[in-house]
Formats: C-alpha cells, sequence, structure tokens
C-alpha cells in the first residue's frame, strides 16, 4: 500500500510538470518517513544471579561425585564390608541427594518463570487482537480513499490532457477571435469558470492526497505497534519453550538419577547390614523412606506441642493415682519435675548395655541421627531414664518400630523434658502411666528400621532433639 501511494505521487508530479508546461502553476509535495526500532529489554537480573547460582551448586555437586566415585573405585573388593567403605557410599548417597534438591529448584524456577510468562501471553493476545482488529478497519478505510481518490484523479488526468491537447494559444485564440465584445466577455468568463473548476479540481486531488498520506502514516504506525505486539509475543512463547524444554530435562535427568540413588541406597545397606552383623554394633539402616519419617515425625511433633505444664498432668494423674494406691508414700511425690535440674539426671536406658553403635549427630549422606543408640540381646531390659508419665506408645513395622515417650517434667529453664525408646521387642507399659527411674518399660529387640538388636534413646528439651551424651549416667 505504501508503495502504491509513492506511484500515485510520483505520477501526480509528473502531471504538474505537464500542467507547468501548458502555462498553469505547478504544485510538488515532498513527504518524510521514519522507522524507528524499540528493543525493550525486559530485566531479569536476579533471576539470572539465582540460576547462575543453581548451576554451580550443581557443577560443584557433579565434580564431588567424580571425586566420590574415585575414592570407591580405590576400594578392593575384599574390603567393602568396611565403615570406610560404607561412609564413602553413603558420603556419595548424600551428595545426589543435594543434586536432586537443586534440580528440584531449577524445576520450581522454571515454573515460576512459566507462571509468569502465562499471565503476560495471555493479555498480550488479547491486545494483539485488539490491534488486528484496528489494523485491518484501519485498512478498509485506507482502501476506500484510495478508490475515492482514484476517481477524482483519474478525472484530474484526463482534464490535464484536454489543456494539454488545446494549448496556451488556442485559448488566447479564442479570446481573439471573438466578434465583438459580449462574445470576448462571455467566452472569457467561461475560460474563468473552467479554470476555477480545474482549481477547484487540482484542490481537491490536493486534499484527497493528503488524507491518503495521513491515513497512510496511521496504518504505518499500527502495522508497527502490531509487529512489535507479535515479536513480544513470539519471544515470550520461546521463554515459555525453553523453560518447559528446561522442566521435561530436570524431570528426566531426576528419575534417571533416583534409579542409580535408589540402587546405592540397596547396596549401603546391604553392606551395612552385614558390617552390623559382623561387629554386632546395631543401629538404624541409613536409608529409609523420607515420607515415612516425616509422618512420624509430624505426629510426634503435634504430641511435643500439646504436653500441658507438670502442674496440669500431676493434678489429675495423681488424683487417680490416689484412689487406686494403697501406699501413702507413693502419693506424695509427684510423678513430674517442676523447674528442676534434677530432671536431667539420667540414667543408661539399656543397664549393663553402655556400647555404643551410633552416636547423635548427622550420618555422611547428610541425614540426621536423632538419638544414640546402645547394642543389645532381644529381650534386654529397657528401662526410664528418669520419673515420668507414659505420654506416647506406638507399635510400627517402620521407622521406630515399637517405641514408647516419657514426660519427665521441666527443667530449671521451664524447659519440657522428653525421652524416647524405639525399636523394642515388647512395651511393657501404657500411655498415662507413672513410672519410675529405672523401672522397666519395655523389652529390647529390633523392630521397625533398625539393623539388628539395639536402643535408640533420644532427649528432646522443648521440642528440639538434642545429645544425650553428657546426661547418662550409670
Amino acid at each position: 500500500m505504501k508503495s502504491r501511494a509513492k506511484k500515485i505521487i510520483a505520477t501526480f508530479l509528473a502531471c504538474l510538470l505537464i500542467l507547468s508546461s501548458a502555462g498553469l502553476s505547478a504544485y510538488a509535495d515532498e513527504t518524510t518517513t521514519q522507522n524507528q526500532s524499540e528493543a525493550t529489554t525486559e530485566s531479569s537480573v536476579s533471576k539470572e544471579e539465582a540460576q547462575k547460582t543453581l548451576e554451580d551448586q550443581k557443577k560443584e555437586l557433579e565434580k564431588k561425585l567424580e571425586e566420590s566415585e574415585k575414592l570407591l573405585a580405590s576400594f578392593k573388593d575384599d574390603a567393602k564390608v568396611t565403615a570406610e567403605y560404607i561412609d564413602a557410599l553413603d558420603e556419595k548417597i548424600g551428595y545426589m541427594n543435594e543434586e536432586l534438591n537443586v534440580l528440584d529448584k531449577q524445576i520450581a524456577e522454571s515454573q515460576g518463570k512459566i507462571n509468569q510468562l502465562n499471565s503476560q501471553i495471555d493479555p498480550l493476545e488479547k491486545e494483539i487482537n485488539t490491534l488486528e482488529a484496528e489494523y485491518e478497519n484501519a485498512k478498509e478505510d485506507f482502501d476506500k480513499l484510495n478508490d475515492e481518490f482514484d476517481s477524482t484523479y483519474n478525472a484530474y488526468c484526463l482534464r490535464l490532457r484536454a489543456i494539454y491537447m488545446s494549448g496556451t494559444t488556442s485559448i488566447l485564440a479564442a479570446l481573439l477571435t471573438s466578434k465583438d465584445i459580449s462574445q470576448f466577455i462571455n467566452r472569457l468568463e467561461m475560460i474563468r469558470a473552467v479554470s476555477l473548476s480545474d482549481t477547484k479540481l487540482l484542490q481537491k486531488v490536493n486534499n484527497e492526497m493528503e488524507k491518503i498520506i495521513t491515513k497512510q502514516d496511521g496504518l504505518n504506525e499500527k502495522k508497527e505497534v502490531l509487529l512489535k505486539a507479535r515479536e513480544k509475543l513470539s519471544s515470550k512463547k520461546d521463554e515459555l519453550k525453553k523453560q518447559q524444554d528446561r522442566i521435561e530435562a530436570n524431570q528426566e535427568e531426576i528419575a534417571s538419577k533416583k534409579i542409580s540413588l535408589s540402587e546405592l541406597r540397596a547396596q549401603s545397606d546391604k553392606l551395612f547390614a552385614e558390617y552390623t552383623q559382623k561387629t554386632k554394633m546395631y543401629t538404624e539402616f541409613r536409608n529409609e523412606d523420607e515420607e515415612l519419617v516425616k509422618s512420624v515425625e509430624d505426629e510426634i511433633d503435634a504430641l511435643l506441642s500439646g504436653l500441658k505444664s507438670p502442674d496440669e498432668v500431676t493434678t489429675a494423674a495423681d488424683a487417680k493415682h490416689n484412689e487406686s494406691s494403697s501406699d501413702s508414700s507413693d502419693s506424695e511425690e509427684s510423678s513430674l519435675y517442676s523447674a528442676s535440674n534434677a530432671v536431667l539426671n539420667l540414667t543408661y536406658p539399656a543397664p549393663g548395655h553402655y556400647a555404643v553403635s551410633q552416636e547423635f549427630g548427622h550420618y555422611r549422606n547428610g541425614k540426621a541421627h536423632t538419638g544414640i543408640d546402645f547394642p543389645l540381646s532381644v529381650g534386654s531390659k529397657v528401662v526410664a531414664a528418669q520419673k515420668g508419665i507414659v505420654v506416647k506408645v506406638k507399635r510400627l513395622n517402620y521407622s521406630y518400630g515399637y517405641y514408647v515417650m516419657i514426660y519427665h517434667g521441666t527443667d530449671k529453664s521451664g524447659r519440657k523434658i522428653v525421652t524416647l525408646y524405639a525399636h523394642n521387642s515388647s512395651i511393657l507399659v501404657s500411655v498415662g502411666q507413672s513410672v519410675k527411674k529405672g523401672e522397666q518399660i519395655a523389652k529390647g529387640g529390633s523392630t521397625g528400621n533398625s539393623t539388628g538388636p539395639h536402643c535408640h534413646f533420644e532427649l528432646i528439651m522443648n521440642g528440639s532433639k538434642v545429645n544425650p551424651k553428657n546426661y547418662l549416667s550409670k
């Protein structure tokens, strides 16, 4: 359309030159069109930096995994049932767990970008639909204007041709050959009328030409806005596809790594079972289902958050105890400590079994071991580390297995003290029962997540698990 307008203008100017050669006034018009391209760059520095950080973490973990592979390869076959090899294997498992976490974060980040892009694409598509409608309407108006101009322009060209054919001499001859003054005046008026008509026709051509040029400029602006909107939409969709591809690639990598991780965990558990069987230093398997662990922890946390103060608990418990007890001396002593550090003077939970197979802390795979493990034989006595009230008895075939929790009261700082005894073969107490320090509460065993018979003992202060080591005495 723009080239057509330029062609029309060029022809019109040529006609004006013809008009000038016939002794009439010339008309010229110059048009200048400037196209400006605006580059819109969206600032996403912070997101790029965040992605870079995740990429750096991933590269660092890949490097550590390579080193871990070299270390594992350095062990001979007969040295694999050793603590050193199992620790090295667990360390690799820990790195792989971290790598999976990084991949999960990358997926979450890409999904966030996808959500943001979708929120931008929808309104942009609506905007483009509106712009396309406006452009089509403007184009229709422009086409109508062009048709009107073609009619006027063709009429004017015919007139120019007639003027050219008649020439200036013919006009003068028509005036000079008048028979009388009346005919001269009539012919002069006619020539003036024709000249006026030509001027009006020229003015109409000029006006319509200006309208076409103005309309053309407006149409070009609309087209430029539409093209930019389409380019922006295309860029957004390309970025959306990029993020979707990244998620798909990360998910495939996660699936592959989870298979490898599952195989490594099975290998670690197998070797660890053989190792603890050989050394008799039984403890928990280090690779347990995380969802099962979380469900148990959530249940325990809910219990701990609902513990009442020693005064509230003992009032009800001791009243019931008084009704059923014939020994008045028993009823005089509270079942719980209240604001006393004596509550932290704990006895060993498995008398005669003081060797520790697993300390409080973290495994090499990064998972926490929240207590101390004491290997023992099945049926060994498991006793209350301090006097208190049984607040939980649970029998599971996973995690802690058969376990007991006892509430002992509060220390000098007002912290609520609770102990936990896990993996028992049988439980001898019930919820709400008061127990004395050293009183048997269960029989040792290997239920739940266990490589062999042992007592897993935990000390919990105000809901947080702490190392019991410094609070135990024979």
